[in-house]
This record gives structure tokens, sequence and C-alpha cells, in this order.
């Protein structure tokens, strides 16, 4: 995945990322284990993160995928990562501001297919926290994405 710090809080608006003004921090992995961002990431109190990428499929069933944030995260896998991604469409809505909260979302992946992904996260004061997991009927819920996570260095992360 490839991630972006951004200056300020996106506040739910999946678009305000198209416009806002990158900090300067960049992540960008082919592998990502303990998936999150936290204080270390941002001395800034408002700030934001975007990551792009793909994920990788090990097995044809039921994926779960999973934010703990402190505040805003979104998830989307599929056709509405790469375009027309919104609130009301993310797999997971961990919208609003809030302390840590863990909501969740499923979708049918198919073994060794590519699915673009997008995740949006903020935090609108005091502190901030981001954990990415995943599970299936097969694999036991972890934040470990090394062989699943990937990005495309010449169309940032997509």
């Amino acid at each position: 995945l490839e991630g972006i710090r951004y200056i300020g809080y996106f506040n739910d608006d999946t678009s305000w990322f198209n416009t806002a003004t990158p900090h300067g921090d960049t992540v960008c992995s082919t592998a990502i284990n303990n998936f999150s961002s936290s204080p270390d990431f941002a001395q800034e109190e408002e700030y934001s993160w975007q990551w792009t990428g793909y994920f990788r499929a090990s097995s044809t069933e039921t994926y779960t995928f999973y934010l703990d944030s402190d505040d805003a995260s979104y998830l989307w896998i599929g056709a509405n990562a790469v375009a027309g991604f919104t609130t009301g469409n993310a797999l997971v809505n961990n919208g609003g501001g809030h302390g840590v909260i863990e909501r969740s979302g499923s979708v049918d992946l198919t073994k060794v297919n590519y699915y673009p992904i997008r995740i949006q996260f903020g935090n609108n004061g005091g502190g901030g926290s981001l954990a990415v997991y995943f599970s299936t009927p097969t694999i036991a819920k972890t934040n470990v994405f090394t062989d699943f996570i990937f990005y495309n260095d010449n169309n940032n992360g997509l």
C-alpha cells in the first residue's frame, strides 16, 4: 500500500483528499505488518491519512475487514476503491469523531485475484489511532498483511 499523511482533518469527506495539502510523510510497502497509524506518525492533533493499493486473496471465501480507530476511518475494496467511493458505499464505515471503536464489513473474494483497496483515516484532536485487521473462516483475525497487500509504484498505489 501507499500511504500519504495530510495536514488537517478530512471530516468524513472522502473527496477532501483530492485537494488536501500533503504533510510529506509517506509509507510504501508491499508487505505491511502491524498496519497502523499512531501518535508516532503525527505530532499534530488534526491529521489524515489515505492508503491505496491492492489486496490479494489467498483463498476463495468471505473476508472480514476490521477498522479500530480514533477518530474516523473507512475501507473500500473492489471497484469502489478506485472511483465513486463514498461514506455510504464503504465496506467498513467507522466514521465520525469518537474514541477507539471497532467496525467491520465482509466481502466474498476469489483466490489469487488482486482487489483495489483504499483506506481513509483522520484524527480530529486528542489521541488518534488506526489498526486494520482481516479474517476469514480459515484465517484467524490478524493485522499481518504480508503476501496480501501490494501497491503500484507508477500510479499512487492503484
